[in-house]
């Protein structure tokens, strides 16, 4: 039966559409399926992202109040999602300053002035306890043209607890720095102070030996009193130049003979020499350039060294130690304190330089570790070798004008 061009117009006015081919039945289904397939592994996706253990979750509607929470952001807090969704994260955020940084950053998602924002804050829990979070905030579109702010919350209390305890420990560290530098400053300037003070005991109990022979040995009493002199004014020198150490203006220096300073020096120890017993021989070199420094500081270094060196003899019959200046072909001065002691024991002479180090039974270890603070700021250097023939040989160098110092 053939249909005129009448019942075709009034079929295709009809409301049904033509039947769909099987083939592509086929199609649509698998299409269908596939889109169900994805949009459950999607679902799966958030649900492991919502509900993991290790990051809070948080969805904000456009006034910034909570819409959603995860389990995870709740226990952190302390707080059900039902109470959450009647507040905002600013009402959870104690300190001021972290309210007002966290409402610009907000204001600023929202303008679309920034996409995401990262902030370290404190939160205070339900029970009062304060919390430290590391958040992570960024804009997500609601389907409706509107725009919703998901943020992912780290607790870092730990971590934060932990670099407190770090920095509390670090400050305890330079605070017991400084008192042992402190202990150490006050050790050396004892040190210093306590070696003209006992040569000026010393020399009172012989002036009052020479004093009570019959008759009195006014001569040999006259010397010990100039002695108890030049070792008072040697002692007011040390006092004076730690003094100055304390000040805010440089120490004073000046251009110094060494060949002077160093008969200055062996004349002050003059009756500690005698008393032991000690022979100083001298080879100073005539052509010495003078050094510039401070004069009371490089005074403490060789009456230290010369000092050192009548100890270290004590126990040997030939006393004898060598004074000698010298002037390098670089342009410096050296000058060496040499003993005839029984020599430091090599495994430790690298080691005599260092504070609160020493092999005296009564020592503090303080003498040598001032003597090489001393030379060094003076642009030298100071160090220990075994002697020519035995003992030790204590030797400094000292910058000058034509070798480039001051």
């Amino acid at each position: 039966m053939y249909r005129n061009e009448r019942d075709v117009n009034v079929e295709a006015a009809g409301a049904r559409p033509p039947p769909i081919p099987i083939v592509m039945r086929g199609i649509l289904f698998k299409n269908f399926a596939q889109l169900e397939r994805e949009l459950r592994a999607n679902e799966e996706r958030w649900r492991a992202v919502f509900f993991n253990p290790f990051m809070g979750i948080t969805v904000l509607d456009e006034n910034f109040n909570f819409i959603m929470t995860s389990p995870t952001f709740q226990a952190m807090v302390g707080y059900t999602d039902d109470e959450l969704k009647r507040l905002t994260p600013l009402d959870i955020t104690p300190a001021a300053d972290d309210r007002e940084i966290n409402k610009t950053l907000f204001r600023e998602l929202q303008q679309g002035k920034r996409q995401h924002f990262e902030l370290i804050k404190r939160l205070q829990r339900k029970d009062g306890k304060l919390i430290w979070i590391q958040l992570y905030v960024f804009r997500i579109p609601d389907g409706s043209n509107g725009q919703h702010t998901f943020g992912m919350v780290f607790d870092i209390t730990e971590k934060m607890q932990a670099q407190n305890a770090l920095q509390s420990a670090q400050a305890e560290l330079a605070r017991s720095a400084h008192v042992s530098r402190m202990g150490a400053m006050t050790a050396s300037i004892a040190h210093e102070i306590n070696q003209p003070l006992a040569a000026i005991v010393a020399n009172a109990n012989a002036a009052l030996r020479w004093m009570a022979r019959t008759p009195p040995d006014v001569a040999e009493a006259r010397e010990s009193l100039e002695q108890i002199v030049r070792e008072g004014q040697r002692a007011a020198d040390v006092i004076q130049s730690v003094r100055s150490m304390f000040k805010s203006k440089e120490v004073a220096r000046a251009s110094i003979d060494l060949n002077q300073l160093i008969h200055e020096v062996l004349t002050l120890a003059q009756g500690t020499l005698k008393k032991h017993g000690v022979v100083v021989r001298t080879e100073l070199d005539e052509a010495l350039i003078p050094v510039t420094g401070n004069r009371v500081q490089l005074q403490q270094v060789l009456f230290n060294l010369v000092t050192n060196a009548i100890e270290a003899m004590e126990l040997v019959p030939e006393r004898t130690m060598l004074v000698k200046s010298e002037l390098e072909s670089s342009g410096e001065v050296r000058v060496t304190v040499e003993d005839a002691g029984s020599g430091i024991d090599p495994k430790v002479i690298d080691r005599i330089f260092n504070s609160f180090f020493t092999t005296k039974a009564e020592g503090m270890g303080m003498g040598l570790s001032i003597c090489r603070s001393i030379i060094e700021s003076h642009g030298g250097r100071l160090w220990a070798s075994p002697g020519a023939n035995s003992g030790t040989a204590f030797r400094f160098t000292l910058p000058t004008h034509t070798s480039g110092g001051e």
